[in-house]
């Protein structure tokens, strides 16, 4: 594509302005960046950006068609999917998807890289020296202490193991790299937490240009725009948790390791400023089909209490813990109330479990639910119980800390386990023809079961069967049973496109969907499959009878082979039927007289007898 002159002045800007603040620093910021990374540049973070843009654009055809990738084949959607499992951390799902990720990592990455350094610290590196003599290759502190090795090797190593763990636990079918941006911001937020603060201005800007260079003018009408979920519904959040979490905890990790403790005011003012900017407080579940919840409180809650917790775990006192109720006469002793706030936990739980149990709710979803609550809550209970021997010293403040944000990790990610074992019962569409691609069945549906199992029973098939109508893939090989375009978009839009494939190979299946929205009773409409020029009717709905009477007679919209026919009955027997005319045609069923007209730009058929005309349907567009 030719750039615009808008894009291409925006491009001479934007490297006017680059080539400013380079010299502008006076060499003393670049002097400094150079001590720690190779050049004074972060090769890992382009290294790591690389793979992901060459997957996009070789792996899921973003080459050829960048809007609109091929994305189905790269979702975690089970683990008896491993090509899913394996590449779901580094697949996405659009263009403004992979932009979105990729401008995060390159903000916060090289935060990361700083800390980590190409040129490890003497102390640090003398940590590892045993470690790293076993792979000695002539270098004084061996092959793993080589700042090549650590630039392009160990860096980017660590976030593509990110991204394979955030797949491996995420809470169902999951794709995109921003589990592994949400770990980096999470090492930035511990180990540099003024930089991150930065650093999320930084990317807002940074969107803003990305977004002129690629619609650098827009003209936009009054519109309501296609229905649909919001658009925080689709957001993994669990995942984004999880990979916070454990960026935060190898952040700590190295903060210990090379005897750092930062301000904790700095890292929790960082986490409480960064977190609610970068929505880790999102937490979304589904109600219904059509309904979605938004727990903004609640997740706003756990940020806040979260932040005291990261703050604490990067920076606190290596005191012990101070004696609960310490002010009483008589002060229980922290065994004491370990034990009692565990019974008080352990009967509130035994409770909900057996609440579950003879409620009309899934048995082993609200036990989980309720176990993973209860262990939550327990975590701060833990040490005190653990034997005396077992402890070289009181706990600190700051060990009690990452205990419970090692333990929290744990729980997030646990909690997704269960939905990795999801099979596909049955790759058959009931009610509807679906056409083939390779492994693919793609058909619609309405009102459909998804044919969703799971293996073993800690999640009943009820909580995964869902009824569903728009247009569905399903492939048995790689366990995916989805809906590719909802119905709702389907009715407003008229047609839609459906891409398949796999590594190096791709097919597009283009979805028509015509009908009549019948007066009081919805629409009477039809849905056809194209698949390299061959049409298939994949679903035919049932007639539907429009609720007005001309003559006391009834008319009725029927789906045809070739367009659709209006019925006449009388007392519940047809008395005549003729397809509906042309526009400014007329047609005859029975006693009833048929006119198609088109008026403000719709094109309605009413029906007439002796003077009478009510209007029977209008044409969907």
């Amino acid at each position: 594509m030719v750039p615009s002159p808008t894009q291409v002045a925006l491009g001479v800007a934007l490297v006017l302005a680059l080539t400013f603040a380079w010299y502008a620093g006076g060499g003393r910021w670049r002097a400094r960046v150079s001590d720690r990374l190779l050049y004074g540049v972060p090769w890992g973070t382009l290294v790591i950006v690389g793979i992901n843009v060459v997957f996009y654009l070789l792996a899921q055809g973003g080459l050829q068609n960048f809007e609109d990738p091929v994305f189905l084949p790269f979702v975690s959607w089970s683990y008896f999917y491993p090509l899913g499992m394996a590449t779901a951390g580094i697949a996405h799902g659009s263009a403004s998807h992979i932009i979105g990720n990729m401008a995060g990592t390159l903000v916060f990455a090289p935060i990361a890289e700083y800390v980590w350094g190409h040129h490890p610290p003497d102390a640090w590196g003398n940590r590892l020296g045993g470690l790293a003599g076993r792979f000695d290759a002539g270098h004084p502190k061996g092959v793993l202490q080589r700042p090549w090795v650590r630039a392009i090797v160990i860096f980017p190593g660590i976030m593509l193991a990110g991204a394979l763990f955030t797949s491996l636990f995420s809470l169902g079918p999951g794709i995109g790299f921003s589990g592994v941006v949400f770990g980096i911001i999470g090492f930035a937020i511990v180990t540099a937490p003024l930089a991150a603060v930065v650093a999320v201005v930084t990317t807002s800007a940074l969107g803003q240009l990305v977004t002129a260079l690629r619609q650098p003018i827009v003209r936009a009408g009054i519109e309501s725009g296609a229905p649909g979920p919001p658009t925080w519904a689709g957001i993994g959040f669990q995942a984004h948790m999880l990979g916070f979490l454990v960026g935060v905890l190898l952040g700590v990790g190295l903060l210990v390791a090379r005897e750092r403790r930062p301000a904790v005011e700095r890292v929790f003012f960082a986490t409480v400023l960064v977190g609610l900017v970068q929505s880790l407080w999102l937490i979304s579940l589904p109600e219904d089909a059509n309904t979605f919840v938004l727990y903004r409180g609640a997740g706003t809650v756990l940020v806040l209490l979260l932040s005291v917790l990261v703050a604490v775990a990067a920076g606190g006192s290596t005191k012990g813990l101070p004696r609960p109720l310490s002010v009483l006469p008589r002060a229980p002793t922290r065994r004491q109330i370990a034990t009692i706030w565990l019974l008080i936990l352990g009967l509130f739980g035994a409770l909900g479990i057996a609440g579950a149990a003879v409620s009309d709710e899934s048995f082993w979803l609200v036990t989980i639910t309720t176990v993973f609550v209860t262990l939550l809550l327990a975590i701060p209970a833990l040490p005190p119980l653990l034997p005396d021997r077992l402890l070289a010293s009181p706990i600190s403040r700051r060990q009690a800390a990452v205990g419970t944000i090692a333990v929290f990790t744990a729980l997030v990610g646990l909690v997704g386990v269960p939905y990795g074992f999801v099979l596909v019962d049955d790759g058959r569409v009931e009610n509807s023809t679906s056409v083939t691609v390779e492994d693919y069945q793609i058909a619609y549906v309405d009102n459909g079961t998804t044919g969703h199992s799971t293996v073993g029973d800690f999640i009943e098939e009820e909580t995964l069967q869902s009824n569903v109508s728009g247009v569905v893939v399903v492939s048995d090989q790689r366990e995916m049973w989805t809906t590719a375009v909802q119905s709702s978009l389907l009715a407003y839009q008229g047609n839609a496109s459906v891409s398949v494939g796999g590594v190096g190979w791709r097919e597009t299946v283009s979805v028509e969907r015509s009908g009549w929205s019948v007066v009081g009773n919805g629409s009477a409409y039809v849905v056809d499959l194209i698949v390299d020029g061959e049409r298939t009717r994949s679903y035919t709905s049932s007639a539907v009878r429009a609720d007005v009477r001309v003559d006391d007679h009834n008319s009725s919209v029927v789906p045809a082979e070739d367009g659709f026919d209006l019925r006449v009955t009388q007392n519940g027997s047809t008395v005549g039927t003729a397809a509906i005319p042309e526009v400014n045609g007329t047609a005859s069923a029975g006693p009833l007289e048929f006119v198609t007209e088109r008026k403000s730009g719709e094109v309605a058929v009413f029906a007439e007898s002796d003077g009478t005309r009510v209007r029977i349907g209008t044409r969907e567009s």
